[in-house]
């Protein structure tokens, strides 16, 4: 029987050159975390590393905006049973709006991400 993961992941979005700003100028990044079946921590992490891939699609702008996979910020067993296709369930998801030119360690370090 494979056991849970709670896996918390890292994105960024890319915005092409051409892409007008609305509002502030900033960059963004997205703090997600998904509930996986796996056999052991190590699979869980190289299946939401595996099954994600870069998005890409024309913005309001008429550019380009990227969304491309940043790190395995933290993964977990959980202890509860839970019925039901859970496997790839995102169960929080936030925007982290930084300023322009923010690394993503950066990011990590400032909003304590890895923890």
């Amino acid at each position: 029987m494979k056991k849970i993961f709670s896996v918390k992941y890292l994105l960024q979005s890319i915005n092409s050159k051409d892409t007008l700003k609305f509002g502030d100028d900033e960059d963004v990044f997205e703090e997600v975390i998904v509930l996986v079946k796996a056999d052991e921590k190590d699979h869980a992490r190289q299946r939401v590393i595996g099954q994600y891939e870069e998005l890409t699609y024309e913005n309001a702008a008429g550019g380009t905006t990227t969304w491309r996979f940043v790190t395995v910020l933290d993964c977990f067993e959980l202890v509860d049973n839970i019925e039901g296709d859970i496997d790839f369930q995102e169960v929080y998801s936030r925007y982290i709006l930084v300023e322009p030119g923010t690394t993503a360690e950066e990011v990590i370090r400032d909003y304590s991400l890895d923890k």
